[in-house]
């Protein structure tokens, strides 16, 4: 009865409409007619996401468009498919068809997606079947993480240049790393390897370890090096010691260490030195060098010998003191250059030796007192070896190193009068005027390179040793002028001004 008087009320309205038309003189319009209560699809819910969609992502569905004839829409049901099996819904929503949304599962990934709807109203209920959107969302993987940052190199320990005896780049040669062992029969694999370029660079790196940690420990915060190259034609060998800053995490030189205001580098470049064949030991030779291998250390003999670790000069109504290893620190740096003869030579190299002894100190007896400043070091002469993973000896060299300072006391040595009133170039800047009663000292980075400052047997007939100490706050000249000379000077010559003191510092 209802849709009958829904169609006699269009009826009417059209003839109504139509006879408007004509009476404005118009053609006839036409006008659609529509069950009452009836649910039309106008447009199918269409659906939009992120491209690509990924797992966390929205697709939100249009929801359709709809007419519901003469009644409003009571209400929808909502779904979610995927490959066409619903995965979430029916739910119902009051109110007219409109958008929803659905967050993208990892169970998603390659299928499609899709959503469906079923409008209703109070007249003739709801519609037909769900009409499933036009479109799918197919959702993918998401993207791999970023790999991670490569993680920082390890800090430099050596770095520098292999050449042949005549000087000449040695290109393509195998440069490794050893850490300097404890002396037995252990042995020891290469912390770095590097192959030189046609310019015969290398850079070795090594990070802090904790065997590392334990030489440091044992040696005064500093760790011994050695580095061994080989190329088809020759033998180099080179060592370094280093002391580790925890702060930049870079491996310094000892005076790199301790010298306030230098530059935070890991190194002066190393030039490895060719090892000719020929052993410390007469009628004893090495055997090829090969690649692969690990390293042996072993003591074969140690001596104690005069050292000379410093001067003191002092010229007239002045008390100077010279202090080495100062309060419980003990360690000095001796750089050692070898010559065994029999065309066995290896270049300087510098080695951390410590002690038990506390430190010491000598002053001056007397004006115009220039003394050449001796203690006591142990020397010794260690075999090393690389050996192959078989077993088999590739190749055998012998070092003279400095083990520990025995020390116990300072012996003045050697008159270097000659020196007292001379003002050398090296100690210009410290050529300044003192006046009486007064006092000033000096903390040096390192001592001046003494020649022949040592001559350690050990049966090589002989060897001489260049040797410097290491750390300035262990070597230290201090000095308290008197008040018989009015202007005392560090250094200088007797003419400028005369009868003043001159007061050599030292190295």
């Amino acid at each position: 009865m209802q849709r009958r008087a829904f169609a006699v009320l269009l009826v009417a309205a059209t003839a109504s409409a139509l006879g408007a038309a004509f009476l404005a003189g118009g053609a006839p319009a036409a006008t659609p007619e529509c069950n009452y209560g009836e649910i039309t699809l106008n447009v199918r819910p269409v659906l939009s996401a992120p491209n690509p969609t990924r797992p966390g992502d929205t697709i939100t569905s249009s929801g359709g468009s709809w007419t519901s004839c003469g009644v409003p829409f009571s209400s929808f049901y909502k779904e979610w498919l995927r490959d066409g099996v619903v995965i979430s819904g029916p739910v119902q929503v009051l109110g007219a068809p409109t958008s929803f949304s659905y967050t993208v599962q990892s169970a998603d990934v390659g299928h499609a997606i899709r959503s469906a709807v079923r409008p209703c109203n109070d007249e003739s209920g709801c519609y037909a079947s769900f009409v499933q959107s036009s479109n799918a969302i197919t959702p993918v993987n998401p993207p791999p993480p970023p790999p991670p940052p490569p993680p920082p190199p390890s800090p430099v320990v050596a770095q520098g240049y292999v050449r042949d005896p005549t000087g000449v780049p040695v290109s393509g040669a195998l440069v490794e790393l050893y850490r300097d062992p404890v002396v037995g029969s252990a042995v020891f694999s290469p912390l770095d390897s590097a192959t030189t370029g046609t310019d015969g660079f290398f850079v070795l790196r090594s990070p802090y370890t904790d065997e590392l940690r334990g030489d440091a420990a044992a040696n005064g915060g500093y760790v011994n090096f050695d580095v061994l190259g080989a190329s088809e034609d020759a033998t180099y060998y080179g060592g370094v010691t280093r002391t580790y800053d925890s702060a930049t995490r870079i491996w310094l030189t000892p005076e790199q260490a301790i010298a306030d205001g230098q530059s935070r580098f890991a190194d002066q470049t190393l030039d490895l030195d060719p090892v000719p064949d020929a052993s410390l030991r007469a009628g004893a030779t090495g055997s090829p060098w090969c690649v692969i291998t690990t390293k042996r250390k072993t003591l074969l003999a140690t001596e104690r010998d005069s050292t000379i670790v410093g001067e003191l000069l002092v010229a007239r109504d002045a008390i100077g003191t010279f202090s080495f290893g100062e309060g419980t620190e003990h360690v000095s740096n001796i750089s050692v250059g070898i010559d065994f003869g029999h065309g066995w030579r290896l270049g300087a190299f510098a080695h951390a030796t410590t002690g038990a002894t506390s430190g010491v100190s000598i002053s001056n007896v007397g004006d115009d007192w220039a003394r050449q400043l001796r203690s006591d070091f142990v020397y010794a002469e260690y075999r090393k070896q690389t050996v192959n993973p078989w077993g088999g000896v590739c190749s055998t060299w012998y070092t003279i190193e400095p083990r520990e300072w025995v020390g116990g006391g300072i012996v003045a040595g050697t008159d270097e009068s000659q020196y007292l009133h001379q003002c050398l170039t090296t100690y210009a800047r410290w050529r300044i005027n003192q006046g009486p009663a007064t006092s000033w000292f000096r903390a040096s980075n390192k001592l001046r390179t003494w020649g022949g400052a040592a001559t350690v047997d050990l049966g090589s007939g002989g060897l001489d040793l260049k040797a410097w100490t290491g750390a300035s706050r262990w070597v230290r000249y201090d000095y308290s002028f008197g008040t018989r000379i009015h202007d005392h000077y560090l250094c200088g010559s007797d003419d400028f001004p005369k009868r003043s003191s001159r007061i050599f510092a030292g190295g």
